[in-house]
């Protein structure tokens, strides 16, 4: 009798063992499902992420090469040829004046400044610089001077495309597509425009600080 009863009781210890395991590692899957999902959400982030610099690439190049307007004529012979550098010599954007561009076209051209109202609801703009040949079409589909009313037929920024606006000056001219590296840190690729008085040699841009440092 002694022999069966220590039988029967070391058989319930045994499934009372394998039990209390059983819930153990019941437990224990818990976490590692948890931790799987919190990898998910990271990966998703991680996309989301990558998708957003993607965004910011494309709205810093700004402006493609390939938007160029048709019938754009190549300047002969510009101060700057493609491939040299120059010092920015203007602030259309922030961190700009000063920069060291390299340049990516020259083109020979009539260029515009236009007082528009974004179609986007932003606030109007005064006076933006540049718009050349094909970039914009007079109302009245004459010739346009300072005064005429225009629409703008590219979209350099959101609210630009279709947006109404008056031409402030008008001015034939070489203008540049260009990359350059702003004070910011931002690179800013195939930057339109530039006109040739807003970009200096680095002698011109040295010259003209030491007779501001001369001054003083």
């Amino acid at each position: 009798m002694d022999s069966k009863l220590l039988l029967v009781t070391m058989t319930l210890l045994s499934v009372l063992l394998l039990s209390a395991c059983g819930w153990g590692d019941k437990d224990e899957e818990e976490p590692a499902e948890a931790g799987a999902d919190i990898t998910n959400n990271l990966d998703g982030t991680d996309k989301q992420v990558g998708e957003e610099e993607t965004d910011n690439a494309v709205e810093h190049a700004g402006h493609a090469e390939g938007q160029l307007p048709e019938g754009l004529k190549e300047a002969e012979n510009p101060k700057f040829p493609v491939g040299s550098t120059a010092v920015v010599n203007a602030s259309h954007t922030d961190g700009m004046e000063g920069a060291m561009a390299t340049i990516k076209g020259a083109y020979e051209t009539t260029v515009y400044s236009v007082s528009y109202t974004p179609t986007n609801g932003d606030p109007f703009e005064e006076n933006h610089k540049w718009f050349v040949e094909g970039e914009i079409s007079a109302m009245d589909d004459g010739e346009i001077a300072v005064g005429t009313d225009v629409i703008i037929n590219v979209d350099h920024q959101d609210g630009m495309l279709g947006a109404e606006g008056a031409v402030d000056t008008v001015e034939d001219t070489i203008v540049y597509v260009v990359d350059y590296t702003n004070s910011l840190g931002e690179t800013v690729t195939n930057h339109l425009w530039l006109k040739e008085s807003e970009l200096q040699t680095e002698e011109e841009s040295e010259y003209d600080t030491d007779s501001d440092d001369d001054s003083n």
